[in-house]
């Protein structure tokens, strides 16, 4: 994922590119198989830096709003990785896989 970053540096507005590279940093942190204290506290300070460079994506037109339910799960991560540890490589995408093929294959 981090290749994005090099690719799209220079062609997006700066601000774009911080968010981008926080929210890879995250990603990277949360699909460890071992996550100690000090990888959540770098989860933490990514996450806040990518709530604080997603707004961005708005001020410059690309999205109109960013309530985004997999984006709104990471705040949870954090507390959910310390109650039940890592997630190996849990990704939010299942359940909308689930969701797609219940819709579009019905009984």
């Amino acid at each position: 994922m981090k290749v994005y970053i090099a690719a799209v540096a220079g062609y997006i507005p700066h601000e774009m590119v911080k968010a981008l590279s926080s929210f890879t940093h995250l990603c990277y942190i949360a699909r460890k198989n071992e996550i100690n204290t000090h990888d959540l506290d770098q989860f933490y300070q990514y996450l806040q830096a990518y709530h604080k460079y997603r707004a961005a994506f708005i001020t410059y037109g690309t999205r109109e709003t960013i309530s985004l339910p997999r984006q709104h799960s990471l705040v949870h991560y954090e507390e959910s990785i310390r109650q039940f540890g890592s997630p190996n490589g849990l990704c939010s995408s299942i359940t909308e896989s689930k969701h797609i093929k219940a819709v579009k294959e019905p009984w």
